[in-house]
Formats: C-alpha cells, structure tokens, sequence
C-alpha cells in the first residue's frame, strides 16, 4: 500500500470516528437530501424564467420536495451534544411554527396555496428551513454539501450559455432578465462561495469551475446593475482572496502581481474618462447610489404597530403599500419586502431576529476563536456573509444558500468538529478522492 494511502486510511483511527466514518443509510440519506435541494432549486428557477411547462417544472419542485422531507425524516436527531444549540434552535424552530399557524389565510385562493407550496422566497415552508440544524455533525456532510455546489454550478454555467442573449439584454427594466440574473445568482451560485474559500479542500478542475461561475455572475450582475448581487459576490471574492493568501505559501510572487494588477488598473482609469461610458458599465454607473427603497420602507414602517415590532403580524401578512405591485397584491396590503431583516421583523417581530441572532452569532465566535482548523473558520465567515446579506437582499430562502448556513451552525457548535486539524479534514476529502471506496461515495 503507497504511503499516501496509509494516512489516509489512518484518518480512520482517529479520536472521532463517528464524526470521519458514518453510516452507509446516512450516506445514502444525506444524498437523496441535497439531490432533492438541487431539483428544487433547479425546478423554481426553470418555473419563474422560462414561462413555459411550468406545470412540469413544479412537477419537478414537488418530486424535489417529497425526496427532502422523506431524507429529513430518517436525518434529523434532536440527541445534540450541545445544550444550548439545542434549546434555541428549537425554541427558533417552535416560533416559526407560532408564525405559520398566526399567518393571515383569510381569502386564501389557489394561486395563494400555491404560493404556499412553491415560492421558495416566501412561501410556507421556508419557515421550517431550521429544522436542518438537527442533522447530525458528520464530515459527509460537507462533502456532499459541496458536491451539491459543485452541480448547482455546473447548471448555472449550461443555463447561462442557453440564455445568454436575454442575460445581456441592455434594457436596464427588461424584467425577465433581471429575474433570471437574480434567480441564477440566489439558487445556483450563492453556495459557491463556500468552496471558494476552502480551496484546498477540491480538485483543480472544481477549483476551476468555482472562478469561472463567480466570475460570471459577477459579470451579469454589474451588467443588470444589480447591487446587492455585487456587494454579496464581491464580499465572497474579497475574503476567499484573503484566506487563499493566508494559506499559500506564494506570498510574495502573489503580491506583486495583485499591486502590478492594481497598479494597472488605477494608471488606466486616472487616464481614461471614457471607461464608466462603455456599455457594459453604463447600467451600474446610471444607477449609482440611487435608494429604490425609501418609498417602500417608509410605507412599512408607518404600518408597524408596537406589538408588531415585537411579535410580528404572522406568516401572510403585509403592510399597506399603494401604487406598489398593485398587479400582484390587492387592496395596496404588500406582502414582501425586499430587506430579509424587515421581512423577519414583520412575519415575527425582534423576538424571531434575536431567536436567529442567539443561534448564530455564538457559532461564529466558536467557530473562529475555538477550532482548530480554517475549515471551521470559514463556516463562520459564511455565517458572517450570510448576516451581512440579509440586508441588501433576499436570501432568507429555501436554496442550498441558506440550508448551508444552518448546516455551518451546526457545525461550529460541534466540539468534535472543532478539535479536528485542518490536515486530518484534508485528507478525509482526499481519501474520498483518491481511495474511490464506496462506503464514502
């Protein structure tokens, strides 16, 4: 047996072995899980761009959604190690519950049931997303967490090829570009950035992909001027770069060409009045700093009683809003708002924010400054991203996204989890790569 094998397979002997070596059922499982997040997503997004055999596509979401509840019943335990994850994640998860059965059904139409069933942005069942902070803490877990990234990718990229001309439509209000960039970014490509920041973890040809994919949908955001997509891309490339270089032992060949690029750039745009002119920034740079929210912000909060701010008005229920999207909700009573921290306010008031806040903000500070690995580090810095996102964009949503953030709480509050070295979770991907056993596929 090769050297490189024997470490491998010595992972196995480890202090933590339930952790390294889970069962064939929980394998299986966890892979008919993120299979059916994959189909969800995949159906969604074909549902809301394409306006065509939509009744398939949520043939596919339903299919999707049957194969995660069924992998979820045999998946969760509510036997944690850790007490207090415990205590609030189901106190959070319980509210959520008081949330659904307060909502407003009044009235309720087909179209509203529906609504209920296959709006992964507001619709019922992204109340019940924390109940995947109860799946047991297993390397596997990761693993297939990044498999699912990887194929959710590789769909974006097909897609994008196929749509390309409506993505780069230069109409700055051409709806369905707009809403295809948005849905390719929240559903396909947010994860990614998880394995950005682990690059050591993947393969070359992965690592390929994970540029290419945020590269490209960096591109299409600037071009539809979509802001808060910027800001999340740019925050994702901004702290994979700082924890690649950390890492490499490349230092200073990296930094000379970071202040060569730098310096380049800089030369050229001092001298070049006519770069914000070129088409592709001309959407991004007319839109600026222009708030598009104002109105709407202001209409929520003239709506919001006392008691409302601090239980909310339940799943359902909305804000007066007149003259906006008055095609979609009746009477001017707006259900959505695009600020995820209002809208968390509005269906369940400060208590479901402090709920949220109480569960993640200590597995950040465990994860960053009680762990022994930049594995466990990084999922509390994509807890962090996923914080800072909640203001500039909608991504309390039922996609692999969110589902990553919980399963990253989870993680971090795992002792077990955080003794590990990076190089023992190094080469527990790596076996998985090389060794091709089939009790770890």
């Amino acid at each position: 047996m090769k050297r490189t094998d024997q470490i491998s397979l010595s992972i196995e002997t480890i202090v933590f072995p339930s952790i390294m070596i889970p069962k064939n059922s929980f394998v299986n499982n966890i892979s008919i899980f993120l299979l059916g997040l994959v189909g969800l997503s995949l159906g969604y997004v074909l549902a809301t761009t394409t306006y065509s055999l939509t009744f398939l596509y949520q043939g596919l979401e339903l299919i999707s959604l049957g194969l995660i509840f069924f992998a979820l019943f045999r998946l969760i335990s509510f036997k944690i190690e850790y007490s207090y994850f415990s205590l609030i994640a189901i106190s959070y998860l319980l509210w959520q519950l008081i949330i659904l059965i307060r909502g407003d059904f009044t009235d309720i139409t087909y179209f509203d049931l529906k609504q209920l069933l296959f709006d992964l942005n507001y619709g019922g069942f992204v109340l019940l997303i924390p109940i995947v902070a109860f799946i047991p803490v297993k390397l596997i877990v990761l693993k297939k967490l990044f498999n699912a990234t990887l194929l959710l990718s590789g769909l974006f990229l097909f897609l994008a090829i196929l749509n390309f001309q409506t993505l780069l439509n230069p109409d700055l209000l051409d709806l369905d570009s707009l809403g295809m960039v948005e849905a390719y970014g929240k559903y396909f490509v947010f994860p990614i950035g998880l394995l950005a920041m682990n690059f050591d973890l993947l393969e070359r040809k992965h690592r390929i992909l994970v540029i290419v994919s945020l590269i490209a949908i960096l591109c299409f955001g600037i071009f539809r001027a979509r802001r808060g997509l910027i800001f999340m891309q740019l925050s994702v490339i901004v702290v994979s770069s700082i924890i690649f270089f950390y890492k490499t032992n490349r230092k200073l060949s990296i930094s000379i060409f970071v202040l060569y690029i730098i310096t380049l750039l800089f030369v050229y745009l001092s001298n070049s009045a006519e770069f914000l002119k070129l088409s592709f920034f001309t959407n991004i740079s007319s839109r600026g700093l222009e708030n598009t929210r104002q109105f709407v912000e202001g209409c929520f909060f003239n709506d919001m009683t006392r008691l409302d701010w601090i239980v909310g008005k339940g799943y359902n229920s909305g804000y007066r809003c007149p003259g906006i999207d008055d095609s979609i909700f009746k009477d001017g009573i707006r259900k959505v708002i695009e600020t995820d921290y209002l809208q968390l306010i509005m269906v369940g008031g400060i208590i479901n924010v402090i709920l949220l806040l109480l569960i993640v903000l200590p597995a950040i500070y465990l994860g960053i400054f009680d762990s022994g690995s930049m594995v466990a580090k990084t999922l509390s810095v994509w807890i962090c991203i996923w914080l800072l996102a909640l203001y500039p964009a909608n991504v309390y949503s039922l996609n692999l996204y969110h589902i990553s953030v919980w399963i990253c709480s989870g993680f971090c509050y795992s002792k077990s989890f955080r003794q590990l070295t990076q190089e023992e979770i190094r080469l527990y991907f790596l076996k998985e790569i090389n060794l091709k056993r089939p009790s770890l596929k």
